[in-house]
């Protein structure tokens, strides 16, 4: 079994993984969203040995249709295509959740790729509405996790 250590990384950590995953084909500008900087925000990946295999960027912000004292944001949550299925995607929510927890929070919440909905419900998020379509990336679900 392989060993999988999640630690805090700047967001240029991310950079690499996010664009290869989650925006293959664009530019690697499409990577770089404007709550990366934001105060609060924090970045996570996953390694195994120096490699990094997962990544995923939590913000506090508030969700319209959700209603939360305290909500944050799961945004770019990406793992290698040769570690998936392997527990990586569940080790880096799972730490996510676990932070947000720490820091007050009562909802994370996502807008997650239909093709990752079942990996979301089976770490207990919800789908909340029909899915809709992000322009370049494809159909998605508002989804959450309430704690």
């Amino acid at each position: 079994m392989m060993k999988i250590t999640i630690k805090s990384v700047d967001i240029e950590d991310i950079y690499p993984l996010r664009h290869q995953v989650l925006r293959s084909g664009q530019p690697i500008e499409t990577c770089y969203y404007p709550e990366d900087e934001r105060a609060g925000v924090f970045h996570i990946a996953a390694y195994i040995g120096d490699d990094i295999v997962g990544i995923a960027s939590f913000y506090p912000e508030q969700q319209k249709v959700l209603k939360a004292q305290q909500s944050w944001r799961l945004r770019g949550m990406a793992t290698a295509e040769s570690v998936r299925g392997q527990g990586v995607g569940k080790a880096i929510l799972l730490e996510g959740i676990e932070y947000c927890r720490q820091k007050g929070a009562d909802l994370l919440w996502c807008n997650a790729r239909a093709s990752a909905s079942g990996f979301y419900c089976k770490l207990n998020f919800a789908i909340l509405g029909e899915a809709f379509i992000i322009d370049n990336i494809g159909p998605h679900y508002l989804m959450y996790y309430e704690y």
